[in-house]
């Protein structure tokens, strides 16, 4: 959502909104994934100093995502939260953790974005079982030296 400073500061805290962001297009540029439905947002606002806010995003999205073994859609449900910090002026935070808001409109939809990609899965499913995508798809077995096999005894 977009929200002018001059919107912020007429606003009553806390504030809470539910919008819904299409990024279709945005997700269209990954391969593994094929299709999304709207994003679901509940926006919550408070004032934290002097031009300064924290906006919790709740964020509940359904992809489908493709199986990088298996080549099978596979539905995929993200619901996540996270806490942003902003500020219009850069001299009234003192800490690295606000986004400072270059002009005078706080726009939250590319922070929804940038989380629904960080929650994206990294992991293939085959058979059920879940993969991660570093790992071999079979376990190594587990070489003992001859020479220190009976030395193993001992160590039980």
């Amino acid at each position: 959502m977009r929200y002018t400073l001059a919107q912020l500061r007429k606003m009553k805290f806390p504030h809470t909104e539910e919008n819904e962001y299409d990024f279709s297009e945005e997700l269209n540029g990954f391969e593994d994934i094929i299709s999304s439905n709207n994003a679901k947002v509940i926006e919550k606002i408070r004032s934290i100093g002097p031009d300064s806010f924290e906006v919790v995003l709740d964020i509940d999205i359904s992809l489908v995502v493709q199986c990088s073994v298996t080549l099978e859609e596979i539905p995929y449900q993200i619901k996540t939260t996270k806490s942003i910090y902003y500020a219009f002026d850069k001299d009234s935070v003192s800490s690295d953790d606000y986004i400072i808001i270059d002009g005078q409109t706080l726009d939250t939809g590319e922070d929804v974005l940038s989380e629904i990609l960080i929650e994206k899965p990294m992991k293939f499913v085959k058979d059920g079982v879940e993969y991660d995508s570093d790992e071999d798809e079979e376990p190594e077995e587990e070489y003992i030296n001859p020479a220190f096999a009976s030395l193993k005894d001992l160590l039980k």
